[in-house]
């Protein structure tokens, strides 16, 4: 390729590694450290290798802030030659239409697809009002040349259809049939039915594609979130609601769509009651459901057999209401029906029965092995990236890549820049960290804090620790991300955060805690005030067995590698570049047990005062 600017030796030696193994193999991966050009590295071996061989590149990313780096770097390759990329969303973050019509954005992608097909059914038979955005520009060579000469990032096409009455998401899809790289969400592209909108629309097959998969650690966990589901008594009362609203029709003689809801709902408040007791979930076998019901309501399995296929029916005639009105044909009807017909076919082999009392009560199957999800991305030729990704065995495992081949770029920034220290007299393990623990954490972080005056984030491994511990920070000033923060008001925070002057609190595993930039003074100190070991769930514990038994390692699998993980992406978020300077302080004596996966920690018997030293140090 001709390149704008000259890639460093060892960026040319994962290429010419990721070109080798794919010409023997389909998959191969590399872990990188932060700040050494991973984004670009992989866009370069994709590019010239699927040119090579007459394929085209998908791009994959887990947030729209990822996505942006990755337009960043094509807007920069485009200097040197002709590269068409286009940036793909759902249609959830690009429909001009839905948000003049519909007050929630409470649907599904696919009741969403049958609401954009009716519309544009419409138009072209003819009725323009029926959206306006969906026009003769969407296909225009006007269009698609601002999409391939922009890259536009996800707000930029949105405006641009605003401003020039044209469908984004149309206008992208159109876009597609011309792309050689496309970058998409992880959500889109695991899903079964969106990856294969998305490969009809664009032309392709999946071997004719070289999948890029960034921060690649995220993996196991997306997939697994996303094959899991849950059946749960405020979404059973929003059925029952819809279904008195459009008649409460009999779905056989003497059971009405409210008395089936109503079986379902005491069924699950039984199940919790009888099960759950005073702790928050426990695992339960799948068939506990249908026989609460059956026993409950005295009613054989082939009654509620017919029930649910009847319900099946009610609710395809509440979407076909909802589309005739011209609404999202979200029916909540016909989602219950969705997951109560899962749940009776669900793989046991592969999922676990969890009862819960959050919210009122509900039942969540949940993935334990999501390597089946995975299995159609095996077609294709894949590039695993990241900055963490070891143990690779474990990440092979955990993903199904069996003929995965693995390439370590080794830290290269100089490592009298960088401290990693742990604390031995802290912890936030559940029976350790009580009121008076979470006061001497304060005090720990209120004194680095005062005492280096930099730039500090820190990162609680829950917002309950963090809500604990900032209780006896009275008076202190800082930033602090809180739950359910959109996407606008996290960069927000982030912002404020970069100009200095407060420090910045998050949480373990949320969006500031990977995938954000934060080069030479904007962060120079990283306090993790407790280990993010995932919490002692049913789920957690149900998968923690389930690794053990399918390899003899439950505990590394399911706790130390997405703990090493996180450990890892936070301490990441400090060296950027050659001249960066920083520090991570680890508040939690249970650091030590990782030592064999951060070879550079050592213990401090005083952080105040070895942080102080490092940082003297560091301006002489």
């Amino acid at each position: 390729m001709n390149l704008p600017y000259t890639l460093r030796t060892y960026q040319e030696e994962i290429i010419r590694f990721i070109h080798a193994k794919l010409e023997g193999g389909s998959s191969v991966a590399f872990e990188s450290p932060t700040g050494t050009g991973k984004t670009i590295t992989a866009l370069v071996a994709a590019i010239e290798f699927a040119r090579r061989k007459g394929k085209k590149v998908l791009y994959v990313t887990r947030t729209n802030s990822q996505q942006e780096q990755v337009i960043k770097e094509l807007r920069l390759l485009k200097r040197g030659e002709e590269i068409r990329a286009v940036p793909f969303q759902g249609r959830a973050n690009l429909c001009l239409l839905y948000g003049e019509i519909e007050e929630s954005r409470d649907f599904t992608s696919e009741s969403l697809s049958r609401f954009c097909s009716l519309r544009k059914k419409k138009v072209l038979n003819g009725d323009q009002s029926a959206c306006i955005y969906y026009n003769e520009k969407v296909s225009s060579p006007e269009v698609s040349s601002y999409i391939y000469s922009t890259v536009p990032d996800v707000d930029s096409i949105y405006n641009y259809g605003l401003d020039n009455v044209v469908c984004p998401y149309e206008a992208l899809k159109w876009a597609l049939r011309d792309a050689e790289i496309v970058i998409v969400p992880y959500a889109l592209y695991l899903n079964p039915v969106t990856a294969q909108r998305l490969l009809y629309s664009w032309g392709v097959e999946r071997e004719d594609l070289v999948v890029v998969l960034d921060e690649a650690h995220n993996i196991p966990t997306i997939a697994r979130e996303l094959a899991s589901f849950e059946i749960a008594v405020g979404s059973v009362n929003a059925s029952e609601r819809e279904a008195q609203e459009y008649g409460d029709f009999e779905l056989m003689p003497g059971y009405r769509t409210s008395d089936l809801c109503e079986m379902v709902r005491n069924a699950i408040y039984d199940i919790v009651r009888d099960k759950v007791g005073e702790s928050e979930e426990v695992r339960i076998p799948f068939s506990d459901l249908r026989e609460y019901i059956m026993v409950g309501n005295h009613i054989s399995g082939e009654t509620y057999d017919d029930l649910l296929r009847y319900l099946e029916i009610m609710g395809e005639f509440v979407a076909e209401q909802k589309e005739k009105s011209g609404k999202v044909p979200r029916s909540r009807i016909l989602h219950l029906y969705n997951v109560l017909s899962a749940w009776e076919n669900v793989d046991e082999d592969r999922y676990v029965a969890v009862a819960s009392s959050e919210g009122g009560g509900k039942l969540i199957a949940a993935c334990l092995d999501p390597s089946s999800l995975l299995t159609p991305l095996k077609v294709s030729k894949t590039i695993h990236m990241s900055g963490t990704l070891a143990p690779f065995d474990v990440y092979r495992d955990l993903t199904g890549f069996e003929d995965m081949n693995f390439l370590s770029v080794p830290y290269m920034f100089p490592r009298e820049n960088r401290s990693i220290v742990y604390y031995s007299g802290l912890s936030t393990r559940f029976s350790e960290f009580n009121e008076e623990t979470a006061e001497r954490m304060a005090r720990m972080i209120r004194d680095l804090i005062s005492t280096v005056a930099r730039n500090t984030l820190v990162f609680f491994p829950s917002y309950n620790v963090k809500q604990k511990v900032c209780g006896y920070l009275d008076g202190m000033r800082y930033l602090n991300e809180e739950r359910d923060m959109s996407q606008i008001e996290v960069m927000d925070l982030v912002n404020r955060f970069r100009k200095g002057g407060l420090p910045l609190f998050a949480v373990t595993g949320g969006r500031i805690a990977e995938g954000m930039d934060f080069p030479g003074s904007e962060l120079e100190m990283v306090i993790i005030a407790g280990l993010p070991f995932p919490k002692p769930t049913a789920q957690q514990r149900a998968l923690q067995e389930y690794y053990e038994r399918k390899y003899g390692r439950g505990w590394e699998y399911a706790v130390v590698f997405p703990t090493v993980i996180k450990l890892k992406q936070e301490i990441g978020r400090l060296i950027r570049r050659e001249d960066d300077v920083g520090m991570a302080v680890i508040l939690d004596r249970r650091a030590s047990m990782f030592r064999k996966y951060i070879p550079d920690m050592r213990e401090s018997l005083d952080p105040v005062r070895d942080a102080e030293a490092f940082f003297t140090m560091s301006r002489n």
